[in-house]
Formats: C-alpha cells, structure tokens, sequence
C-alpha cells in the first residue's frame, strides 16, 4: 500500500509558509503502507492518540510507543515503510511538518555539514523538537504569518542539524557497572528492588550509585525501573492472557493502585481500558 492512510484536517498551504504543516485523523490500525523518498526533512509528532508505531528496514521491523509530543523524524532520500495500531480509546491526530530542500541546505552549508548528518529515526526524545513542533500546531492552530512560522522552521532545522553534529561525535560507552545494573532490572523486574539492593549490584554505595547512574541514563534508578516494568506490563498484556492483577504482580506492582497510577502516566490510559482497547 502506498500513501499515508490518513484524513487530513488542516494544512497552511493557504498562509505563505516556508515550511508546510498538515494535521492528520489517523485510524486506529494501520497495516503496512510505504511513502516514497523526497529532498525534504520530514517531522512528525503525535499530537492525540496513544500509537505503537513500527518502522521496517529491510525484512525486519522496529517499534515505539508514541503519545502526545512524541516525534518521529524522516531524512531526504528515504523511503518509509510503516504500520501502526492504536494502544488507547484516544481519536489519533499527527502534526507532520515537511522542512523544504532549500531550507535544509541553507542551514548545512552554515553548519559546514552535508545532507548525511540529517537525522532518521523512528523516535527522537527531544523536549526542544517537541515545544518547537506543538508551538508550529500552535501558529496554524492561529493562522500564523509567515514571518512566525518560518522563524520557528528556521529554529527546528538548525537545531536538529546542531544536535547531530553533536551526536556523530564518540560517545562514552556506559560504565559496566550501571550496565549490570539494568540487565539486573531486566531480569529482577518482578521483585522488591531497592536502592539498597542495586547499589549493591554496582558494588557502589548509594549516594556514588545515585550519581553514576543519574550520569549514565540521565535518570533515577527508581524512573528508569518503573519505565521498564510500565513497558514490560504493556507487552504482557499484549501477548498473553494475563489478567491486570498477574501483569501487575508480574512487573514487581503489589498496590493495584500504584500500577495504575504509573501505567496511566507513561500510557494515558488505566491498564484496564488499555488491554479492553487491544
């Protein structure tokens, strides 16, 4: 299937913009459907809808959740192939904003850069790409001129271009010891894991491990847990018929309460209208 399976809303094609900005209604499964290669950036953030969004390359597939403010990015000279489904009762929306060829070049030759250090990537966590793109929705939300809008445009590719400058440059490895310490999660994830419990897996004590870990992942360790055992949960209740109450046990939730306090954090949804909406 070629072509976006989705309705358009709204599109600034009508107010002069450098930069195009469309919002999409996307239905609730998409099966797999391709969108040819252009010479342009392509931007996409979730704007409403809970989606798992699975990206092909070559035979194999990769996969993410997205929710409002998630953003997926399409470098010039790639084509796509996609599928998704919805992971909640949410209308799905998108905000796909196509940064123009001459755009782009401007910016690279600024930068000293050519078109490869573009970035591709089926999830970005970038809170400057998101604000930029939800203050874009913003301004056609507004009818915008054209002056805002392409000052927002210009921002967003200079940033990007910037940030994969940066990223191309060798990155530490991270420290063995934290490592260990996450496979450790991985395979623990239904038990009581204490901050005593994984200093002692790093062999650190914990004010070092706090800080180790923190430098490492960018997060605490009891974030960083209740991220893998929320994403452990979903997949249970995708793949199996565990009911809430095993899933949440099996994820290292004893409290009803709090398993449902953090799904609905990371999900939007309760673990309830999540697994009536697979």
């Amino acid at each position: 299937m070629d072509g976006l399976p989705s309705r358009l809303l709204r599109t600034s094609d009508s107010l002069g913009w450098t930069a195009r900005a469309e919002v999409y209604r996307d239905p609730p499964v998409a099966h797999e459907f391709s969108r040819p290669p252009t010479r342009d950036l392509l931007v996409v953030m979730v704007t409403s809808g809970h989606y798992r969004i699975e990206s092909r390359a070559g035979r194999s597939w990769r996969a993410a959740s997205f929710r409002p403010g998630s953003v997926g990015i399409t470098a010039p000279q790639r084509r796509t192939r996609l599928r998704w489904r919805a992971e909640g009762p949410q209308p799905m929306e998108s905000l796909h904003l196509t940064l123009p060829e001459g755009l782009i070049a401007d910016t690279l030759e600024a930068f000293g850069h050519t078109p490869a250090t573009l970035p591709d990537a089926l999830g970005l966590d970038d809170s400057y790409v998101t604000a930029t793109a939800g203050a874009l929705a913003q301004a056609l939300r507004g009818d915008a001129p054209a002056l805002y809008a392409d000052t927002l445009a210009q921002s967003l590719v200079a940033h990007l271009v910037h940030r994969s400058v940066r990223a191309a440059r060798p990155v530490p490895a991270m420290p063995l010891d934290i490592a260990q310490v996450i496979d450790y999660m991985h395979a623990h994830l239904g038990e009581e894991l204490d901050l005593d419990r994984l200093a002692a897996v790093a062999r650190m004590s914990k004010f070092h491990f706090l800080r180790s870990f923190g430098a490492a992942t960018g997060l605490t360790p009891h974030r960083y847990l209740t991220a893998l055992r929320v994403r452990r949960a979903a997949d249970l209740m995708r793949t199996s018929d565990l009911s809430v109450r095993q899933v949440a046990s099996a994820c290292g939730y004893r409290s009803a309460s709090r398993f449902a306090t953090a799904f609905r954090r990371e999900h939007g949804v309760t673990p309830g209208r999540f697994r009536t909406s697979l």
